[in-house]
C-alpha cells in the first residue's frame, strides 16, 4: 500500500470528523480537533480494512476505500459521542 493512499484516507477521515461535528445538535467536549483526530482515526481503520478485504488497487477499489473511510471517520465520531454523552 502507497503512503499517500493513507494520506487519503486520514485527509478524509480528517474532513468528515469536522463535518460530523457539524451534523450534531449537541457539540462535544473534543472540540473540532479531537473531533477531527477521531475522524482520522476512524478514516484510516475503515479504510486499511476495507483494502485488507476484498478490494484491489484499482481505482474503483480506492474509490471504495475512500467510501468505506468515510463511513468509518463518521462511526468513529458517533460512537464516541454516543458514549460520553451525559
Amino acid at each position: 500500500m502507497a503512503l499517500w493512499v493513507l494520506l487519503v484516507w486520514l485527509a478524509v477521515g480528517l474532513m468528515i470528523g469536522v463535518m460530523t461535528r457539524a451534523m450534531f445538535k449537541r457539540k462535544s467536549s473534543f472540540g473540532y480537533i479531537g473531533d477531527a483526530i477521531l475522524g482520522g482515526a476512524g478514516g484510516v481503520i475503515g479504510g486499511y480494512y476495507m483494502a485488507l478485504s476484498t478490494v484491489g488497487s484499482t481505482l474503483e477499489g480506492l474509490l471504495i476505500t475512500i467510501a468505506v473511510a468515510a463511513l468509518g471517520a463518521f462511526l468513529m465520531v458517533w460512537t464516541v459521542k454516543f458514549i460520553t454523552r451525559p
